[in-house]
């Protein structure tokens, strides 16, 4: 999948180097799940990236409908014989020639798929478009008709983001290339394409059509389509030509008059309570398995920039090294900005929120697990993972259950995800920790230890090149003379890692007379707080904040980087100490969770939680700057701790161990079975749980983006307001008004004005 931030245009799903093909398994399937329809006329060589890109989808229940609308040219024709001979779920129609829509028509007639998609035969998909398309529309059913963003490319190169939502500014003008699924009976219902709209613009009178017969599609927030763009093109030509395209502007207008004023517009459906859970999956998708290894599920909340998205990515890339498949789930909407890194391990990555209504989560992951037969379901992070384990229990008992987690959290939840390890250990296998500190944490809530194995997290060493070059170029870039230290800090700006005692702690060493420069790396809710910090004690000259930069550049900060500081409230063991440590940067950090199993005496400095910590931090700091042969023999030390007992190697080797031993206790010592009706009703009631989780925490949110520990913190109205919206959402009633966007909008704007109101009265 392509990166939003960074797209590189060249990377077609035609072109890619298949990190995992999905082929069929021997059973045969009811009905056909979609039916891909194609207008084919002299396509060029083009043409084989389509196929290319259609038969990696991770949904091989298609058909392909391709319509050969006269082609005259004998290469084109021999090339689309040849696709078809070697797969018999390819089917080629022979037609004279009448135009795309007509062809399209034709194709459409000779198809019986549930689902309809529109490929023209230059364009690609990713490979888990059709998967999702057709899993929105089943869980969806307001929508008739559903696409995703675009990588628009060829002679032309953007990413588009418009679509189906732009609603009735499609009266206007024509928005978006054609590739989309279709339910069967609203291609019908809208009487297909005109056949007499030959030379371009079909698509539009098409969703016009859609849209009279009151039907309407929804475009999925994520770049799994590619509409090859051409100078010589077909729609290119036309806008080219003189009145053509502005004559049939004006006849569509006129066509579709008055359509604006009743335009569908359908809308993603609240979550109701207690929402029916179905269970039987409309998708018929049954995967070959993977001879070759495990077949490993990991549910996750999201793929943002962080350590544990860190770890979570070696550890796949690891495992797939290894002959593993791997699928990942993450289950919050969020910015995604690491799933293209995800994506280009396995293409097996699913968003949940972004195609599926909440009450499906939990038979799409107990369809997933059935259709690539995953024996292993592994939980990090997630919340409503660990709250659906019961259900995934009941439907698939076959599967060895385990989770991970880094490190307890005590102003979340009571300890944070780690707590949901030790109250869901029953219906784990293995609980995996990263420290011992962990397991100790666990085991004082009440865990069995015998079911809890810790796994160090190991760093690959070609992360880590140091070299005397990047350090003189990274310096001199930014400014640092060759031979003043520098200090490094990473990780997200917020209440976990202190930043306004970091900012006393550079202030105190400045006014102890040491020169240093520190960078500041990473962002965060409090980044604001702690630039205000830098500004009143004057650290500008001696500070400088990078922001997120990429993984890449991280390492090169390191390289040119003396000292890393980081005085947490808590932490497991971050990954940014393991890459400092690895990378010779000493650490001076504080005493918390796991680190002191990780920084010994002569490899770094722990400083403890206390009274007097600022000046502790400011001596150790002291003590390393002005004592070079000291840090030359700390950072020695702390390489050395790295390629030892923290080898990404022994990593990867010790998880697949903990995996085995799991599959093992499944069989040897299996947990207790949970029953079908249980499982549902549990699941059912998590679900519940987190509907009303949503909506109270949409009114209100603490700095650290939790709700906050502190009920004196929020104000009195905005309680009564978040008591509202809980009850409202409670009935049918209630819920229909909380769909009102003007309705969401006003009480947005409602809360704001509470919020400032309460701020600047000087509130806590």
């Amino acid at each position: 999948m392509v990166n939003f931030l960074a797209p590189d245009f060249t990377d077609l799903p035609g072109r890619r180097t298949v990190p995992r093909r999905y082929q069929r398994s021997a059973c045969t399937v009811e009905r056909v799940d979609v039916s891909v329809i194609t207008p084919y006329y002299n396509t060029e060589e083009f043409f084989v990236e389509t196929v290319v890109s259609l038969q990696a989808q991770s949904l091989q229940n298609w058909e392909w409908i391709i319509a050969d609308d006269g082609s005259t040219d004998e290469k084109s024709v021999e090339r689309i014989r040849e696709v078809a001979a070697r797969d018999q779920r390819i089917k080629v129609i022979r037609q004279a020639n009448a135009g795309p829509g007509a062809a399209r028509n034709t194709a459409y007639r000779h198809s019986t798929g549930r689902y309809v998609c529109l490929l023209d035969s230059d364009d690609m998909l990713e490979p888990t478009y059709l998967e999702k398309c057709v899993w929105f529309l089943d869980s969806n059913p307001e929508f008739a008709f559903c696409n995703s963003y675009s990588v628009l490319f060829g002679d032309w190169q953007f990413l588009l983001t418009a679509g189906f939502e732009v609603g009735k500014g499609h009266v206007k003008k024509n928005i978006g290339p054609p590739i989309s699924v279709i339910r069967r009976a609203a291609y019908a219902d809208c009487g297909g394409f005109d056949e007499s709209i030959r030379f371009g613009h079909e698509d539009w009178d098409f969703w016009l059509a859609m849209a009279k017969a009151g039907h309407w599609g929804y475009t999925i927030k994520e770049f799994l389509q590619w509409y090859r763009k051409r100078g010589n093109g077909r729609f290119e030509q036309i806008m080219r030509t003189d009145n053509v395209n502005a004559d049939f502007e004006a006849s569509i207008k006129l066509k579709f008059d008055g359509l604006a004023e009743h335009f569908p517009e359908p809308c993603r459906r609240h979550p109701l309570p207690f929402e029916t859970l179905e269970t039987k999956a409309s998708v018929s998708n049954p995967l070959a398995a993977n001879s070759n290894g495990r077949r490993i599920m990991f549910i996750v909340p999201w793929m943002v920039t962080g350590g544990a998205d860190r770890v979570n990515l070696e550890l796949i890339e690891g495992l797939i090294g290894k002959g593993h498949d791997i699928t990942v789930c993450a289950t919050l909407l969020a910015d995604h900005n690491w799933e293209h890194q995800f994506t280009a391990l396995t293409p097996d990555v699913f968003v949940l929120p972004n195609f599926l209504h909440q009450v499906d989560y939990p038979r799409f992951l107990a369809y997933l697990i059935q259709s690539r037969q995953i024996d292993t379901v592994l939980i990090t992070g997630s919340t409503i993972g660990y709250q659906l384990l019961p259900y995934l229990r009941a439907v698939s008992p076959g599967v060895a259950f385990v989770d991970m987690c880094h490190v307890e959290e005590p102003h979340w939840l009571n300890g944070g995800h780690p707590r949901f390890g030790v109250g869901y250990q029953d219906a784990l296998d293995l609980n995996i920790v990263t420290t011992g500190h962990l397991a100790a944490w666990m085991q004082g809530r009440g865990a069995d230890r015998e079911r809890i194995r810790v796994m160090y997290t190991g760093l690959k060493s070609s992360q880590t090149p140091a070299s005397r070059e990047v350090r003189s170029r990274l310096r001199e870039e930014l400014n640092i003379p060759a031979e003043l230290p520098v200090i490094v800090f990473a990780g997200r700006i917020c209440t976990q890692k202190r930043p306004a005692l970091l900012a006393e702690i550079l202030a105190a060493l400045r006014d102890h007379g040491l020169e240093f420069r520190a960078l500041v790396i990473g962002d965060g809710e409090l980044r604001g707080e702690l630039e205000s910090l830098l500004s009143q004690y004057k650290l500008s000259t001696c500070v400088q904040m990078l922001g997120t930069v990429a993984h890449q550049r991280w390492l090169d900060v390191l390289v040119a980087a003396d000292v890393f500081l980081m005085p947490s409230q808590y932490e497991g063991i971050s990954i940014a100490l393991l890459e400092s440590m690895a990378a010779g940067v000493v650490p001076v950090v504080a005493r918390v969770g796991g680190q002191e199993e990780i920084v010994s005496d002569d490899a770094g400095v722990l400083i403890p939680h206390g009274d007097n910590e600022i000046q502790e931090y400011v001596s150790a700091l002291a003590q390393l700057l002005s004592n070079s042969s000291l840090l030359r023999s700390m950072s020695i030390q702390c390489k050395a701790l790295s390629f030892s007992k923290l080898s990404w190697e022994s990593t990867i080797e010790n998880l697949q161990t903990i995996l085995d031993e799991a599959h093992q206790l499944r069989l040897n010592q299996p947990r207790h079975a949970i029953s079908l009706g249980m499982g549902k009703e549990l699941a059912t009631l998590a679900l519940e749980y987190k509907r009303l989780n949503d909506a109270v925490d949409w009114l209100w949110r603490s700095q650290d983006g939790q709700a906050s520990a502190n009920s004196n913190a929020v104000p009195i109205p905005i309680n009564a307001l978040a008591r509202l919206w809980t009850l409202l959402s409670s009935t049918r009633l209630g819920s229909a008004l909380l769909r009102s966007r003007r309705l969401r909008a006003l009480a947005q704007w409602f809360l704001a004005k509470l919020e400032a109101r309460h701020h600047s009265a000087g509130s806590p």
